[in-house]
């Protein structure tokens, strides 16, 4: 008995994860402007209900995300050892599940004060794991170039946001912020785009 190919599935998870991830970036980018438009003063945490909602879109992204790069990962155009992306991936966005459900959970607004616990762990999951599943994406890609050269310029970026814990000097972080809050949705909605023309038989 012939196995259903996996290529429908494949590609309509990636046209669905990669959309979703751009529109919720967007969304996520919006409300947090209007979070910085309406700080009380400079410097002050973002309040509510603008902090609970991006909370909320960061935890929306989670299996949007994790499912651009398993569509990803099931091409099958990824060398070997790019393997390691999917559960990086998985990594980071447990990870920063843990810490925005906690942060949900207990209602702590300045959970993001430097240093703080959960502050690290998202660092980790962001500027850590998240950067280099990204860069082990991008090789799935090397034959569209605009979608390649987002990818590495979004997982470098999200690399050098470590020089801001690292130096001491948190407002660096904010080019890791650029790698994955604006280059990588960018990527993903032509990535989402790229599965809608995806024909695997016409490519061998």
């Amino acid at each position: 008995m012939r196995r259903p190919s996996p290529v429908p599935v494949l590609r309509q998870l990636g046209i669905v994860s990669g959309f979703a991830v751009a529109g919720l970036s967007l969304a996520y980018l919006l409300v947090l402007a209007i979070g910085l438009a309406t700080l009380p003063a400079r410097g002050a945490p973002i309040g509510q209900p603008w902090f609970g909602a991006m909370e909320i879109l960061i935890l929306l992204l989670v299996p949007f995300l994790l499912g651009l790069t398993t569509a990803v990962r099931g091409t099958g155009l990824a060398p070997r050892f790019t393997r390691p992306a999917l559960p990086l991936m998985a990594a980071a966005l447990a990870l920063t599940s843990v810490v925005h459900l906690s942060i949900l959970a207990l209602g702590v607004e300045d959970a993001f004060a430097w240093p703080s616990l959960p502050y690290m762990l998202d660092i980790l999951a962001w500027d850590g794991f998240f950067a280099v599943a990204v860069l082990l994406m991008a090789p799935a890609f090397r034959g569209e170039a605009t979608i390649h050269r987002l990818l590495l310029g979004s997982g470098a970026l999200a690399l050098l946001g470590l020089l801001g814990p690292l130096s001491g000097v948190m407002p660096l972080r904010m080019i890791g912020v650029i790698g994955y809050a604006l280059l990588f949705p960018i990527a993903a909605a032509l990535i989402a785009r790229w599965f809608s023309r995806w024909r695997p038989a016409a490519q061998s």
